[in-house]
């Protein structure tokens, strides 16, 4: 039987892995968004936002239908053998048929400019199919998942400060993205031998995964429409790569945030699964413990970058980019929305199996951004993007917290939001005194995070809130548990 893993560990590896997504391009953005410029940028953000489409239609749902039905007999071998076999069968299926779809894409005189850039990023589609990455989160394989990320993107970011080196050289810099991104997938299906034997096959057999897949995968497409259709669109009516480019500092920025949230529902989600079937109310504590989690931590993050958007984008992106300041505030308060739906979709509805109640969320929240794209952009631009976005992630928080009430009402937050908003005036207070005292950026920032943290948790214990003082407990334990 497989060795339950501590969730703690788990959640350090994931974190780890996830800091390196917030570190590298830390370190990375600030020279690529110079060299190549909004232009430049913006041409490679919009042909991987048109990419988007077909590594969707590739992935059909099966990552969150087979973390979520795998981790349930990942005890037992000779399912799991079965299972997995299924799973990539019916993903190199759904491969093949988005390469289809793909070079038939290619026709269209829009994309005539992007195609060499899109067949770069075409090769993610059989790269992700054979990486069977949720194989590696069923068995909680965070260790491996985080070694292997981390050599990926340090070869990618060797690539891009040796050979990235002016606007012409953008071709590079997305070869750059594709090898951080799946560059080690090859390696992942070598070692997933190593927990099922794959075989490969064509049966009726198949056609038992294919529904329950078809509400993940119509969630993903949804997701994905408004998380992506917004670049799209802007790419599309206004016919600016500068605009787009523009539009993706903003959106890489704020990506920053959310992948820390990415992280705990990784860690959470398949042992909430797991536990289902074993201990219904250990998962429902797991849930109510990730809620908390996201209220205590979202909140003072969103804000705090509110504040420091201009700061952060003229730091981190250049002066070129200072255009897109508001529209990267407005995108802040998305987080907010943002982070917790995710909560609401991924892990309770799909993890209790309404599948339909996560797909009609998110169709909710795309047809909205659709239409209020369609309205905005044209007038407003960027500006009307990221507000759209807000208001589709809006409609989908009201849909989904109506539908998770006898699940997880989520009243009993109110008195942790009143909480973290009121810890997160010494955040707004260090911002004001700092803007007002003209300090350089990095100062500003350094200041701001700093004393506003210290401010921010020394009113959550005040407050005694139970997360804070439950980790200040156990980080007492930790040291008293030390030999001197």
């Amino acid at each position: 039987m497989e060795k339950k893993r501590s969730l703690g560990v788990n959640f350090i590896f994931n974190m780890m892995r996830t800091m390196m997504g917030v570190i590298i391009p830390l370190i990375t953005f600030p020279y690529s968004s110079r060299v190549l410029g909004p232009e430049a940028l913006g041409k490679v953000d919009y042909a991987q936002a048109n990419m988007t489409y077909f590594t969707l239609l590739q992935a059909f749902g099966i990552g969150g239908y087979a973390i979520r039905e795998g981790a349930r007999i990942r005890d037992d071998r000779k399912k799991m053998d079965e299972f997995a076999s299924d799973m990539l069968s019916i993903n190199l299926m759904t491969s093949a048929l988005a390469y289809v779809l793909f070079f038939a894409a290619l026709a269209i005189p829009k994309l005539a400019g992007y195609r060499t850039l899109m067949l770069l990023f075409s090769t993610t589609i059989i790269l992700s199919a054979i990486g069977v990455e949720w194989l590696f989160t069923i068995y909680e394989e965070y260790q491996y998942i985080t070694i292997r990320s981390f050599v990926m993107q340090i070869v990618s970011v060797v690539l891009l400060f040796t050979c990235v080196k002016s606007e012409e050289d953008y071709m590079i810099y997305a070869l750059t993205l594709v090898i951080s991104s799946v560059g080690s997938n090859v390696m992942n299906f070598i070692r997933a031998r190593k927990y099922v034997k794959f075989k490969l096959r064509i049966s009726k057999k198949l056609r038992i995964h294919l529904k329950p897949m078809s509400y993940i995968f119509l969630l993903d497409v949804a997701s994905a429409v408004y998380l992506v259709m917004d670049r799209s669109m802007l790419g599309y009516i206004t016919g600016d790569d500068t605009e787009v480019g523009l539009y993706a500092a903003a959106i890489k920025i704020a990506s920053v945030l959310t992948s820390f949230f990415s992280a705990l529902y990784a860690v959470i989600r398949p042992r909430v699964a797991y536990m289902m079937e074993r201990d219904e109310e250990q998962a429902e504590n797991l849930n109510d413990l990730t809620a908390r989690l996201i209220l205590l931590f979202n909140i003072p993050m969103a804000i705090g970058m509110f504040c420091l958007s201009r700061q952060v984008l003229h730091l981190f992106a250049g002066s070129k980019y200072l255009g897109v300041t508001s529209t990267m505030q407005v995108l802040m308060l998305n987080v907010i929305v943002a982070t917790f739906n995710s909560f609401l979709i991924n892990q309770l509805f799909i993890i209790h199996r309404k599948d339909r109640w996560a797909s009609m969320g998110v169709v909710i929240g795309a047809v909205t951004n659709v239409c209020l794209n369609a309205l905005t952009i044209p007038v407003y631009g960027k500006f009307g993007a990221a507000a759209s976005t807000v208001a589709a992630e809006l409609a989908i928080f009201i849909y989904a917290s109506i539908k998770a009430w006898h699940m997880y009402p989520i009243t009993k937050l109110g008195w942790q939001l009143g909480q973290s908003l009121i810890a997160c005036i010494p955040i707004v207070c260090c911002y004001n005194w700092c803007a007002h005292s003209q300090y350089s950026d990095l100062l500003t920032i350094a200041l701001t995070v700093s004393i506003g943290a210290i401010g921010y948790f020394a009113i959550m214990i005040l407050f005694r809130n139970r997360l804070v003082i439950d980790g200040i407990e156990k980080i007492k334990e930790r040291f008293s548990r030390t030999p001197v």
